[in-house]
This record gives structure tokens, sequence and C-alpha cells, in this order.
């Protein structure tokens, strides 16, 4: 050993038997960070396989009487220390099946290749990046070469697996005898929006399919200078079959985290569209539409152009006076070319369709004031399923679509489980900053202006600033 290098020895006691994790030699340069990390992962490797093992040993222990111990067996996961092989004890139970207890406490599956965490990791980066560039960076995290097909596997079998819980708390809600536990999140006036969004497909017998989008909460909060967020948020997407599962999916997710029993007023916001408006028939609460203000201009603009006129008559419409702005729109309307008075046309028989939405929530007496328009949909539409699901020439499989819309339902879940260690603490050990400067506002009162006393206090300028700040008679 030199005086550039350093020896590193680590050995680990496990259920009371001791493991050589191996000797590293770390060369002293300026990639030091690397170099321990890469060591420290290679002894993680071992410490790994040998806490296997004593589980394994400890599992033999507790295993049921009537199983019959048949041998080991050679197996070799990735996990997020690297590949780890291991020899594990195989059962067979009283019905003859065989059972790897350790396995079944790690929950892989049968033919499974990567641990709980890596497929975590994977899912996360998957739901953000696609699927090339997130096998790179989980490549790098593991250290073991993972290519982009296989995130696509373990992006079907998270997302499987994340739909067939979420199919089980369904029935909880219909099924008889079942009992789900309802939500505490007290809601007296309870907003809901909804969109829908088409997705290209791929080897389908349809070339694309419609992403529902819903969104509930409670109000909004103030979060900033002009900025507000919806408060107590839940959000749904799903590819459905027909309005009726919509409404159901609805139904259990208002159920599992509102106390509908104190709610005594349903607010809808959308498009118009007849879907968007009974979505949220099921809750059987008192209801009122508003229709969503960015389909209203995007319309109007589309049909009348974007001018001051139809500015005017947007605020006119949301203020309650549409009888006047359907007059001078007719009167428009007689004086355009056909084409263009049949996109007018349109329009006007949008308004009339949509008349009991047009009014503003706030100049409702019987909402929330300071509410503003509703309008939250559209962003959350763009976030949970447009900015991954299309452009950039995307296209899916059926299977893939819903795997990614279950994954992406439950990202924050996802990244809790997999980089909640690299999360900064909360534990309140950060030094917190207490001193606050007092700041003296009559400080500025005494404060001189040089120019006008020393050196150019007899230019004409001068003598003129002198004169507006102090005016003779004053000081």
């Amino acid at each position: 050993m030199t005086a550039s290098t350093v020896k590193l020895i680590i050995t680990a006691e496990v259920a009371g038997q001791r493991f050589d994790l191996g000797k590293v030699d770390i060369q002293i340069s300026g990639k030091l960070d690397e170099v321990i990390n890469q060591g420290m992962q290679s002894m993680g490797t071992a410490l790994y396989g040998a806490i296997l093992q004593g589980v394994d040993d400890g599992l033999r222990e507790t295993a049921p009487t009537g199983w019959q111990n048949i041998g080991r067996e050679k197996r070799t996961i990735m996990t997020c220390v690297g590949s780890v092989t291991y020899k594990r004890r195989v059962y067979k139970d009283t019905t003859g099946k065989r059972r790897k207890p350790v396995d079944e406490v790690l929950g892989i599956d049968p033919y499974g290749r990567y641990s709980l965490g890596v497929q975590q990791k994977g899912s996360y980066l998957a739901s953000e990046l696609p699927y090339r560039e997130a096998a790179d960076i989980l490549s790098w995290l593991i250290r073991n070469h993972v290519s982009h097909s296989t995130i696509g596997r373990m992006i079907r079998a998270v997302g499987a697996s994340l739909q067939a819980e979420e199919q089980d708390r369904l029935e909880q809600v219909f099924e008889k005898g079942a009992r789900l536990e309802p939500g505490r999140v007290p809601a007296k006036v309870l907003y809901g929006e909804s969109d829908g969004v088409f997705v290209p497909l791929q080897r389908e017998a349809k070339k694309k399919v419609e992403v529902r989008v819903g969104v509930m909460y409670t109000g909004k909060k103030v979060i900033g200078v002009g900025r507000k967020a919806l408060e107590n948020k839940v959000v749904v997407t799903k590819i459905v079959k027909n309005s009726q599962e919509w409404q159901e999916t609805i139904l259990k997710t208002a159920y599992e985290h509102y106390d509908l029993s104190k709610t005594a007023q349903m607010v809808v916001g959308g498009d118009g569209n007849s879907w968007v408006k009974q979505s949220f028939d099921l809750l059987g609460l008192p209801t009122v539409f508003v229709l969503d203000r960015y389909h209203l201009y995007r319309n109007a603009r589309r049909a009348f152009g974007h001018t001051h006129k139809t500015e005017t008559w947007i605020r006119k419409i949301c203020e309650g006076d549409l009888e006047t702005v359907l007059s001078e729109m007719l009167a428009v309307v007689a004086k355009s070319p056909p084409r263009k008075a049949d996109g007018m046309k349109a329009f006007i028989k949008y308004l009339i369709n949509n008349r009991d939405g047009l009014l503003d929530p706030d100049c409702r007496s019987h909402l929330q004031p300071g509410l503003g328009n509703l309008g939250g949909i559209e962003g959350n539409v763009d976030k949970l399923v447009v900015r991954r699901l299309k452009g950039r020439g995307r296209s899916w499989r059926l299977d893939g679509v819903k795997a990614m819309l279950a994954v992406c339902r439950h990202k924050e879940e996802l990244r809790l489980g997999a980089f909640k260690p690299f999360m900064k603490s909360d534990d309140g050990c950060q030094p917190k900053n207490t001193y606050q400067k007092k700041i003296d506002y009559g400080e500025w009162l005494q404060a001189d202006v040089p120019a006008i006393h020393l050196c150019h206090s007899g230019r004409p300028w001068a003598k003129v600033l002198k004169e507006i700040v102090h005016p003779r008679g004053v000081l």
C-alpha cells in the first residue's frame, strides 16, 4: 500500500455469523467519491446475499410442520446494489405446491429478475422520461445494463399490479357485504371537473383511444402572488367502456377520500359534453354546472376572431348578459360570408346548449366567494396524460397505455418508495435563520443628496431639484 492507496476491509455479522464482505484498495484521486461508491456497492452486494442467507435460515425454523424440504436452488436477481446470487430452501407444501419462503418475503415473482426496489425506480423514471433514457439512468444507478424493453416490462408488471389493487377496492364499494372505510376529508362544497384526450395506438383494432381524466377538490389556496393551487385534490385517469363505468370509478374515488355525508353542494366543470356533465351523477349530490373557461374562450376566438369585441362579449356572457350578446352576434353573422357564418352559428348553438354553466362562480351567491373560475382540469390533463403519452411520435399498445396511466396515477407513491432516502430531511435538524433585519422606515426622511448641497449645489439643475425637494417657505 502506497501513500495514495487506502485498503478498506469490511466484515458484517448476520444472525450470529460473521461474513467477510471483501477488501477494496481505494486509489486517492480526483474521482475518489466515485471509487468509494463503486467499492461500497460491491460490498453491498455481498451484504445483500449474506442477509438473504440469514433470513432463509430463520424461516427454516418457522416453516409449517407439514412442509417438506426438498433442497436448495440458486437464484440471481438484480437489486439496487447490483446483481445478487443466493441459494434458498425450497419446500413442498401439503398440496404439493413448491414454496420458496425467501422469495415470498421479498415479493419477487416466480420468474422475476428484478427486486421490488429496482422495479419502483424503473417505473418512476419511465413515468417521467422515455424508456431509453429511463433505462440509461437506471443502468447507472444499479451499475448493470438495463434495456429499454426491460423498462417496458417493468411498467406492465407494476401497472398491472396497481390496476388489480384498484379494481379490488372498486369491487369493495359496490359488492354487497363488503366494507371499505369512507374518506375523512371534509367537503362542504365539492368541486369536480373532467375531460377526455385521445391517445394514438399501434397494432390495435382502433387507431386511438380516449383517456378520461377527472379531478376533485374542496377549494383553492393561495401559494403565491396571483397563484392558487387546488386543495385536497384527487385525480382519476382511466380508459372505460362506457359512462357507467366512469361514473362508478368517480364514485369509488370520492367515497375513499371525502366525507360525503357532510357535502351539501357539488360544482361540476367541463367543456359541456354530455358525459362530462354526468360524471358525478352517482354521488347523488345537488349539482350546478360551470362551463370551462378555456373551451369558452377558445371556441369564441375561433368563431369571431381574437378581437376586443370578442373579449367584451365573453365578459358579458360570464356576468349573465347573454341575451344582449346573442343579438350582437347574430348581427355579425348576417354580414359574414357563409363559410365563416357556419362557425359563428355553431358557437351560438354551443352557448345556448350550455347556458346554465355560463355564469361565473363568483357571481353565484351559494358558492365559495373568491374561488374564481374552476379551470383545473386542463393542467391535469397535460401533466397526467399529454406530456407522457402524446407527442414526439409516440404510439402505444392498449395494455401499455393502461399500465402507464396506472403508474402515473401512483407516481408520488413510487417516488417515495424508490427515492425517499435521497429526499431532504424534514426532521427539523437543519439550522433555521431566525435573524430578521429591523428596518427603520424613518431613515429615508433623514437621507441627504450630496449633489444638491456639495459639489453641484451652484448648478441650475441642482437649484431646480432643491426647490422641488425643499420648497421655499417650507424649510
